[in-house]
């Protein structure tokens, strides 16, 4: 299937971020303008965007739009470029400002987030998130442990992060990326960075529902806290999660999107436990046994996107038995989506 992005919605999607930032706020106040993020709805499920890669390893940007405008066709409330689905390590600063504008171009400033993969100092994570608010991006995204290395005590992590707060307009972003640099953000280094005020949003790979009562305890209620990599996501979005961030919404956003709208209602919530469920355990197949980055990308293509399993990355192909995994996985997607009574975009 392939999908083009006509001018009237390359224009809708600026005018998205636009409305968003001035008169509606959808996910953040307008870039540069020091405003506070804000989500349209509890909880929001947000969309890791993968990297298109051609054969020869340059940026596809023709498949990175049709990824973008499945994502906003799928409901997903913002995306994320550039972070460890994007293969972030892998990509020069310049072509990351070329994929944050792109993601801009169709979801608009106010919903489009973007990683500082260049953020290992404080002065580059200033100059970095200038860059990224001049390509598009409302959200810049700290990486605490890109900025402050294992080496670094956590009273250092604070140091740093709050340098890094009070020299840039808010709203800015936390994110606790998976390996390089995994650094957790225990609570009270949590409500400290949300009680200087640039800070506004945490996407956390702490995915016991205890911790997240504890970091949602910590910080004031505007502070949203996005969840990614857990088991146990109906008792996290119990526990007061704002939302997900994880691989299966990169590869099912529809299931996501239900979730989400299913949630507003009590009453259907127990009834979700068993989809939470799916969510969960996918998301750590994707993680784990399907050789990520690549096995995002091979579910995508087998849902019928112009992507391909191509990685800068050292991940090996995919073996038969993984591809036969990611053809299991897509037929699981498909029964799942009959039984809840959603029709599959692809």
């Amino acid at each position: 299937m392939h999908m083009r992005l006509s001018r009237r919605e390359l224009v809708q999607g600026a005018l998205s971020g636009l409305i968003g930032a001035t008169l509606l706020p959808a996910m953040a106040q307008r870039a540069m303008g020091g405003g506070r993020l804000v989500l349209s709805r509890r909880p929001a499920f947000a969309v890791p965007l993968p990297t298109p890669f051609s054969s020869s390893l340059e940026l596809d940007l023709a498949a990175h739009r049709q990824l973008l405008r499945f994502y906003r066709q799928a409901g997903a409330d913002a995306v994320l470029a550039v972070g460890s689905t994007g293969e972030m390590l892998s990509i020069t600063w310049p072509e990351a400002l070329r994929l944050v504008r792109s993601a801009s171009a169709v979801f608009g400033p106010s919903r489009t987030w973007a990683s500082l993969s260049v953020g290992r100092s404080v002065e580059s994570c200033r100059r970095g998130a200038a860059d990224l608010h001049q390509a598009g991006a409302g959200l810049p995204v700290v990486i605490p442990g890109l900025l402050a290395g294992a080496g670094s005590t956590e009273a250092e992590a604070e140091r740093l992060l709050l340098e890094v707060g009070r020299g840039i307009p808010g709203p800015l972003g936390l994110y606790e990326s998976i390996n390089p640099f995994h650094r957790t953000l225990p609570a009270p280094l949590l409500a400290a960075l949300a009680a200087q005020g640039s800070f506004q949003l945490l996407k956390t790979t702490q995915g016991a529902p205890q911790r997240m009562a504890a970091l949602v305890a910590a910080v004031p209620r505007g502070f949203l806290i996005l969840e990614a990599n857990t088991a146990d996501l109906f008792a996290v979005l119990q526990a007061g999660a704002a939302g997900v961030l994880d691989f299966c919404a990169a590869c099912f956003p529809e299931l996501l999107a239900h979730l989400c709208r299913s949630w507003a209602d009590p009453k259907r919530r127990s009834s979700l436990q068993p989809l939470c469920r799916w969510i969960g355990d996918t998301d750590a197949l994707l993680l784990g046994s399907l050789a990520f980055p690549r096995g995002v990308k091979a579910v995508l293509a087998a849902r019928g996107l112009a992507i391909q399993p191509f990685s800068r990355q050292a991940v090996a192909d995919l073996t038969r038995d993984q591809n036969a995994q990611v053809q299991d996985l897509v037929r699981q997607f498909r029964s799942l989506s009959r039984d809840l009574g959603i029709t599959p975009l692809l």
